[in-house]
């Protein structure tokens, strides 16, 4: 028994140091690019390239694999293999107008995301704007307009040309025709363990756009809108990001001295108990009287507990149980240099080390700011200002990362799937044809979600859709669960069988 119990405790461990090993690389610089390899808590930084071939700005995003061995790189623009090469399909992953525009990489934040999968899959996904949106408003200067109106999304398997790697499904729109924020996506892992939640802002209006990203596909989960804040057409800085824990999300962007603050359900994919939050001032600097509205960053801290805002020339630290703003804000820094040299601060990233990683946006650089201990209150987060020192300049942003090491959800599965539930059977839903190998149709359940899951309790997606493609799943018993007529919180549920 106790044989039994090691092995199971070996392979636990394996699968979370794995997953955390998907962080252990990040790519840095513009012309002249860095490694920064994570090894307990030190930091090794090597050059990837000094021929100033690639610019590894605000849109970039890396992944290693479970091993900690660098496997995808993506410049927002185009999707490499470890030492910078194309993959198979991998260049121009965007419309051609805004990839010539930018001269091939992307300079906009979290323009650009890597989710894992087993067998070697990985999705990269890339808001970005059309060709007509580019030719139509943004070289129109009377427009007032300059939106991304695409997401897109590719699917890599690595497994593929012996380890080099193909792009399999390439620029293939989630979205088309609709207004998005150009920055402010954040991927979050599923309760299941294996699937992803993403969420995309969209342009002005509080809507967040949401996705489950399955290792076969990828379904559109609908739109959820919150009144505030409205953000601005100043879109050009600002991020979003979920807590370590998975069971909080917040975002911001430049235009707007706010926050956006809710609670995030793992499971079902939806946001709740919205707020929104009034930010900390501060000068510019110390000689100037006007005060700093650019926020363009923000981070949670490992233990959920504070909330780390980023200013264009400020860093504060946001308490988030405490009641009163007067003393639920510190502030950390200003600038790290004279206002004439300073590079602005921008996104911000929990490095593999347990520390909070702090870009900077303007410029190139020779050194990294970060926090040594964000867990700790005030001053005790130990903010080092431009301590992770590179050879030459060129370190600019760190890369989009979500948190790869956040496992199942073993506290709150989504279902339990317990005998009594089982038989919880709805007389006034109908699916049809049951059994089914292409797709079941549910009727007096429209507008409602339907989620379908395994024996397991496992969900394995839902929709608002009346209807459900199975023809990829495996033949066995699953169940379709919906709200009831009426709404009054109790579920109708059907077991099906795909054959």
């Amino acid at each position: 028994m106790r044989k039994v119990i090691l092995v199971i405790l070996v392979i636990l461990s394996y699968k979370v140091h794995g997953q955390l090993n998907h962080s252990k690389n990040w790519i840095t610089g513009g012309g002249i690019s860095y490694k920064m390899e994570f090894d307990n808590q030190q930091v090794n930084i090597r050059y990837l390239d000094t021929t100033f071939k690639f610019y590894f700005l605000g849109g970039s995003s890396c992944i290693s694999d479970t091993t900690g061995k660098l496997r995808i790189i993506c410049d927002g623009y185009n999707i490499m293999d470890s030492v910078g090469n194309y993959i198979e399909n991998g260049d121009t992953i965007v419309p051609k107008v805004i990839y010539e525009k930018y001269n091939g990489f992307s300079l906009t934040p979290q323009t650009s995301i890597i989710l894992p999968f087993q067998d070697d899959i990985y999705y990269v996904i890339t808001p970005t704007a059309s060709d007509y949106e580019v030719l139509t408003y943004w070289n129109d200067p009377n427009s007032g307009r300059a939106l991304f109106d695409l997401l897109l999304y590719n699917k890599v398997d690595m497994s593929l040309n012996g380890g080099m790697g193909k792009v399999v499904k390439k620029a293939i729109p989630l979205l088309e025709n609709v207004q998005l924020s150009k920055v402010q996506m954040m991927a979050c892992r599923h309760s299941n363990g294996k699937d992803w939640w993403l969420l995309k802002q969209a342009h002005d209006t509080n809507m967040v756009y949401r996705f489950l990203v399955t290792k076969d596909s990828i379904y559109n989960d609908g739109v959820q809108g919150f009144a505030e804040p409205h953000f601005t057409k100043w879109d050009l800085a600002g991020q979003s990001m979920f807590s370590q824990q998975g069971d909080k999300y917040a975002t911001l962007c430049s235009g707007r001295n706010l926050m956006f603050l809710a609670d995030f359900d793992r499971c079902t994919g939806e946001l709740s108990n919205g707020k929104v939050i009034n930010l900390a001032n501060h000068v510019y600097h110390p000689a100037d009287t006007a005060l700093d509205w650019s926020p363009g960053g923000l981070c949670f801290s490992p233990n959920g507990k504070f909330l780390y805002v980023v200013k264009g020339y400020n860093i504060f630290q946001y308490e988030i149980d405490e009641p009163d703003s007067n003393l639920a804000w510190y502030h950390i820094a200003n600038m790290d240099t004279t206002y004439a040299q300073f590079q602005v601060w921008g996104n911000a990233y929990l490095g593999n080390d347990g520390k909070l990683y702090i870009s900077n946006w303007n410029g190139l650089g020779k050194a990294t700011s970060y926090l040594s201990d964000p867990d700790a209150k005030g001053a005790a987060c130990g903010f080092c200002a431009k301590c992770l020192q590179f050879p030459k300049i060129g370190t600019t942003s760190v890369p989009c990362m979500p948190n790869y090491a956040l496992g199942k959800d073993t506290i709150n599965p989504c279902w339990h799937l317990e005998s009594s539930e089982i038989k919880v059977v709805s007389s006034e839903m109908q699916v049809y044809p049951n059994p089914s190998s292409s797709v079941f149709y549910i009727k007096n359940r429209i507008g409602k979600k339907k989620t379908l899951y395994n024996v397991t309790g496992e969900l394995l997606f839902s929709t608002k859709a009346d209807e459900i493609d199975v023809s990829r799943l495996a033949k066995g018993v699953y169940y379709i669960k919906c709200l009831s007529e009426g709404q009054t919180g109790e579920d109708g549920v059907k077991k099906v069988i795909v054959e």
